[in-house]
């Protein structure tokens, strides 16, 4: 017999986000990448451009995600089926006995049904090259329903500290092979979606289209200032 953990015993079939968003929003990428901006505004004005991040900095992911979790909770009306959760568990993917859950870096993840999540994913980029990484977490996370087990919908941050976010997004097209569009939302923004197919789902609640929406968050660093970069 399968022995489940107690989030899977209580909530057997967690229903897709969209499905239950749809309820209170028929839009709901739009407003949760609403709340990412803004809480990526919040972090430049409070925190980044008054200590610009350094070369010496450990944990430089752990940190950014750490706190773009606070930033973006802030921003919150108070009024959201949803918390703002930092590395919430994904549990159906999980390797049984004492194996650790899949834990995407930052999830929306709604009240009533918590196995429901809406991950986001984050990579430090060194600079517009660094793409594999990022690419990884798609293929291995995203597509695979580690993450966003029961949304056809999530996002991958970039936090680029060096380079020209037009470069990084056309090598990320060449790589995934496709055109990759802009959110009709935030155009101004540097932020694209690509469109693709889970082929293997670990849930029958598991969404096989998937959109995936992709952030660059430039990050100030000490060294880029310096050199007026």
């Amino acid at each position: 017999m399968i022995r489940l953990t107690y989030l899977e015993r209580r909530w057997p079939d967690s229903p897709p986000f969209q499905k239950i968003a749809s309820r209170w929003c028929q839009d709901q990428s739009r407003l949760l990448l609403d709340l990412v901006w803004r809480g990526y505004d919040r972090l430049l004005a409070q925190d980044l451009n008054k200590v610009p991040f350094s070369a010496n900095d450990e944990a430089k992911e752990e940190s950014l995600n750490t706190l773009l979790t606070v930033r973006i909770d802030q921003c919150k009306s108070g009024d959201e089926p949803f918390c703002v959760e930092h590395q919430p568990p994904e549990q159906t993917k999980r390797k049984r006995g004492k194996g650790r859950s899949p834990q995407p870096d930052i999830g929306f993840t709604l009240y009533n049904y918590p196995r429901t999540v809406w991950p986001l994913e984050a990579k430090i980029l060194a600079h517009d090259k660094n793409v594999g990484p990022y690419l990884n977490e798609i293929n291995n996370n995203f597509l695979t329903g580690r993450y966003a087990t029961f949304s056809s919908e999530g996002a991958m941050l970039g936090y680029l500290l060096r380079g020209d976010s037009e470069q990084f997004f056309a090598l990320i097209a060449t790589r995934l092979q496709q055109t990759i569009k802009k959110h009709p939302h935030f155009p101004d923004r540097p932020q694209r979606i690509s469109d693709h197919q889970r082929d293997d789902t670990p849930h029958r609640n598991s969404p096989r289209e998937f959109t995936c929406h992709h952030l660059l968050l430039r990050i100030p660093t000490a060294d880029a200032i310096a050199t007026g970069q």
